[in-house]
């Protein structure tokens, strides 16, 4: 009984305790802007004061405009578990559905002692 407790003692703290942890720091922001055409860096322009526009991949390889500009970066971090096994590519989709337009990306993360990952930890723009 007390091997199976030890087992999921970790789990249960982690499903119990999903925190929300936040950081500040100064940085670069980016947001998408619709579809890669030529007028991608007049759009970022009028969208954010000193922004840039840069085309580049989307999840899926489809090119889109990112706007790019220097922000204060307010980030959270979000733990929940995975239906299954953790897969990065899943993880961050299930992250970017979570957290719609705020940069989330996520990270498989395991819990010992077996090191099964099992959660997929969120990073992501917060207010």
């Amino acid at each position: 009984m007390a091997k199976h407790f030890s087992f999921y003692a970790p789990l249960l703290f982690l499903v119990t305790s999903s925190a929300l942890i936040v950081m500040v720091a100064s940085g670069q922001c980016k947001f998408r802007n619709g579809d890669c055409t030529a007028d991608c860096n007049d759009r970022c322009a009028g969208a954010v004061n000193g922004s840039q526009g840069l085309c580049g991949p989307d999840i899926g390889g489809v090119q889109k405009c990112w706007c790019y500009f220097e922000c204060e970066v307010k980030t959270c971090k979000e733990n929940f578990v995975m239906s299954e096994n953790c897969e990065e590519h899943k993880c961050t989709l299930a992250c970017i559905n979570k957290h719609p337009g705020k940069s989330a990306e996520g990270k498989c993360r395991s819990v010992p002692p077996n090191l099964l990952t099992i959660f997929c930890q969120c990073t992501y723009l917060c207010p």
